[in-house]
């Protein structure tokens, strides 16, 4: 699904483009303002609500992961359960990769995908990921 955004070069100075629903990695709320993380580590801050964009992400494979936070379930492939964050590396291997929080209420979001658990071993659960409404 190709989504249209705004990207941000000042606060006067914008182009709007188009991304596939695929490059998002999350859409994220802080201080009222929406930023989607892509990929290529490009931030996208459109000019709209964050509710109005859960409800067409959510028609997608994203969950929302945490009370700001809508994941990409199709680009996840860490999850830690000491930090209780989402990663987009295979191998996470610094406090900077693109990560997401999982608050203890949505903990069945990340059902089947890769974990560390607090011994270092990792392994992967077999439930279905859950897609919250």
């Amino acid at each position: 699904m190709q989504l249209l955004l705004v990207k941000r070069h000042s606060k006067k100075d914008f182009e709007i483009v188009s991304v596939d629903s695929k490059e998002i990695l999350f859409m994220n709320s802080y201080n009222g303002q929406i930023n989607y993380q892509l990929r290529d580590g490009t931030i996208l801050n459109p000019p709209s609500t964050f509710e109005e964009h859960e409800r067409v992400l959510l028609s997608e494979n994203f969950a929302k992961s945490d009370r700001c936070y809508v994941v990409n379930m199709d680009n996840v492939e860490f999850y830690d359960e000491q930090r209780l964050r989402l990663f987009f590396d295979p191998e996470p291997v610094d406090k900077v990769a693109p990560s997401a929080p999982v608050s203890l209420s949505r903990a069945d979001v990340v059902a089947g995908v890769r974990t560390a658990s607090a011994d270092g071993n990792n392994q992967t659960k077999l439930k279905a990921i859950k897609i919250w409404p």
